[in-house]
């Protein structure tokens, strides 16, 4: 890439840490954060790559009007970061502009952000931070050129304990459990091509919940890793970056070309070590706060889950590649790291 891409791609799994490294991108001053924009995407969820050129006018249609959305979900998630792009003046109608569409938001009165800012300014950069998009990278990075994407994966433990706190908490839009969303698990058969192994919904039907959840996250990530073998993707785990926040995220900073600011230098010292020693008072332990322990946040599965759930998740991961990524012989050192 001779010149910066324009768009950033920060796509995971739901639950793999994504909001706390998709509000790191947003502390960037050159950076302009969309937020999940792709909920109602009219996209396959997980398109084989021979369809990309099929799709393309739909991907490339997104794509062009995202810079514009001004969603209070997608363009007004707190906290609010100082842009190179504003003015001082900009920036404080902005800033109230994100307060009041939370405000309205309470009274169910969708409130347009004031994103102040020419979109077109070549140093205005989109971050585009999506876990419904995940299967469709492949196809979005073989149609639009001026982009680069980061992959996020996290242990799949970690993930389904997650979701399951999630589901028990109620903190999902949809009521369908995802060890139940068979159409998810549907598309992501026929899309896996070689790494289906023979299976069928009626085969997933019979296994127990935590297995089922176990294959969703084998086969989305093994069609996205085979989707996305090119050097416009990286590939970082979660738990790597709460291991070592400033290590890592400098070199996907690097990786997308931007220089390394003081502003995500105390994010990221807010967002984490500030929570260990002082306490922050801004939403510590929420479901989807970005203000967290994140060693704590990353290896909670090893007290959540019990070791018959985690076997079972063993079980599926030894039939797949992945366990390379997160082998048998990790727990016990990720439960050393979280003490």
């Amino acid at each position: 890439m001779t010149h910066p891409p324009k768009f950033l791609l920060l796509f995971g799994t739901p639950r793999s840490g994504t909001t706390w490294l998709g509000k790191i991108f947003d502390s960037h001053p050159e950076t302009l954060y969309k937020h999940e924009p792709d909920r109602k995407l009219a996209l396959p969820y997980a398109p084989r790559l021979l369809r990309a050129r099929d799709l393309a006018s739909d991907i490339l249609a997104f794509v062009a009007q995202l810079p514009a959305v001004n969603t209070a979900h997608a363009a007004g998630r707190l906290p609010v970061f100082k842009k190179q792009y504003r003015s001082s003046i900009g920036q404080s109608i902005h800033k109230c502009s994100v307060f009041a569409a939370g405000a309205a938001g309470v009274f169910h009165r969708p409130t347009p952000i004031l994103q102040c800012v020419d979109v077109e300014r070549p140093d205005v950069r989109i971050v585009w931070k999506s876990t419904d998009s995940l299967g469709r990278l492949g196809a979005i990075l073989q149609v639009v050129e001026n982009c680069c994407a980061i992959r996020i994966l996290r242990h799949p433990c970690g993930y389904i304990a997650s979701v399951l706190r999630g589901e028990v908490q109620q903190q999902f839009l949809s009521s369908v459990k995802t060890s139940e969303d068979y159409g998810i698990m549907q598309d992501l058969l026929t899309s896996a091509g070689r790494f289906n192994r023979g299976l069928t919904l009626d085969h997933l039907r019979q296994f127990h919940p935590i297995e089922r959840m176990a294959w969703i996250w084998v086969l989305l990530n093994e069609i996205t890793a085979e989707d996305t073998q090119n050097d416009r993707c990286m590939s970082v785990r979660y738990e790597d970056v709460c291991l070592d926040p400033h290590t890592k995220v400098k070199e996907l900073f690097a990786f997308c070309q931007l220089r390394w600011p003081r502003q995500t230098e105390h994010f990221i010292y807010a967002s984490t070590l500030a929570s260990k020693y002082h306490g922050l008072g801004r939403g510590e332990g929420r479901y989807y706060g970005v203000f967290k322990d994140p060693v704590r946040s990353a290896f909670k599965w090893k007290s959540e889950l019990t070791p018959e759930q985690i076997d079972r998740v063993y079980r599926v991961l030894r039939q797949s590649d992945l366990i390379r990524v997160y082998p048998e012989s990790e727990p016990e050192y990720a439960r050393q790291a979280a003490c």
